[in-house]
């Protein structure tokens, strides 16, 4: 006779077979776990069954497999029936967030139009007040109040322009943080969280201390303007001495001191020399003022959507692909278990 695999014959694999089967069909899970734990009911079922130790000993390795498999199976049943449970309030909650980052997306979007229009309107005071700057520095050797009178709306321009930017930067910042914020906690895990966060209040604050530093430039720019304008005022004649000392034309070393003291930060104490630096400067000013300008007003006519908006938006559109899958996968689970 010859031997199977394990040492079995052709009989005793063929027979081992049709006992497998009917524990499949008949065995019930208890009986097999009776087995295979309780020696004695292992050996009475051998012995009972007349089977060698051969053969005792493949079943034995095979009812054990087969244990694993109606373990995995009724598992796989339970996981099953656990997500046909819950899966209706699980989707429930799903679309309420998707509908919340979409709310989420519109009110930023708002927000940031706003902020653009109020950027725009400070850019185009920046150009403004960059063109006045400009002037007074022209106007400075030959009409001493003049220069003062436009350098001074020149910066209250300026004062105008920062302040209405440094408005806009904090209501957006102000928004956008409680938006993202809310939109991490529905998507994000905490760390991912404190990343997206501090990289949006980074970039925001950077921009907001860079502002106010040029609205305290122009604050100051517009203070000794107002100060010289009304020392001109007093001294009708001491403007016309600083004219001639903006002009580079001899003045005594007395009045020389007196204008610079009286008119000092304005355009009339510059040698002409400091005046084209500062003239230079004003000009690199007003083309970014402009591209400013420009870049925003192109901006708002594309509809001035914020990035922040866009990625919750991409977000939503992500849990409303896995929602699909996961309805599909609900809907082939209702009809019945995979064969």
């Amino acid at each position: 006779m010859t031997s199977g695999a394990g040492g079995l014959s052709p009989e005793s694999e063929s027979f081992l077979k049709e006992v497998i089967e009917t524990f499949q069909n008949v065995g019930s899970k208890a009986m097999l776990h009776v087995l295979l734990t309780d020696h004695e009911a292992w050996e009475r079922f051998v012995a009972e069954a007349t089977l060698s130790r051969e053969e005792a000993d493949a079943l034995r390795g095979r009812l054990n497999e087969l244990q694993e498999a109606k373990d995995l199976e009724a598992k796989e049943q339970q996981a099953r029936e656990r997500f046909l449970h819950k899966f209706p309030e699980l989707k429930l909650k799903i679309e309420e967030r998707i509908r919340k980052l979409h709310e989420l997306a519109d009110e930023v979007d708002r927000v940031h139009r706003d902020a653009t229009i109020y950027s725009v309107a400070s850019d185009s005071a920046a150009v403004t007040s960059g063109v006045l700057s400009i002037l007074g520095l022209v106007l400075a050797p030959y009409a001493a109040v003049a220069c003062l009178v436009v350098s001074a709306i020149s910066a209250g321009l300026g004062v105008a322009s920062g302040v209405t930017r440094i408005y806009a930067s904090s209501m957006e910042m102000s928004s956008e943080c409680s938006s993202i914020n809310e939109a991490n906690r529905l998507i994000l895990s905490d760390t991912d969280e404190d990343e997206v966060f501090q990289k949006f209040l980074d970039d925001y604050i950077d921009s907001i201390f860079s502002q106010i530093d040029s609205l305290y430039e122009n604050l100051k720019d517009l203070a000794a303007n107002v100060r010289a304008i009304r020392a001109a005022r007093v001294n009708p004649q001491l403007a016309v001495q600083a004219q001639r000392f903006s002009r580079g034309l001899p003045v005594s070393g007395r009045t020389a001191r007196q204008v610079q003291n009286t008119f000092r930060d304005t355009a009339l104490t510059m040698t002409r020399g400091a005046r084209v630096r500062r003239g230079l400067f004003s000009v690199l000013s007003l083309g970014l003022d402009v591209y400013d300008l420009v870049k925003d007003s192109m901006h708002l006519q594309e509809g001035a959507k914020a990035e922040s908006a866009e990625d919750m938006r991409r977000r939503a559109r992500d849990l409303e692909s896995k929602l699909e899958k996961l309805s599909e996968f609900y809907e082939r689970l209702r009809e019945g278990p995979p064969p």
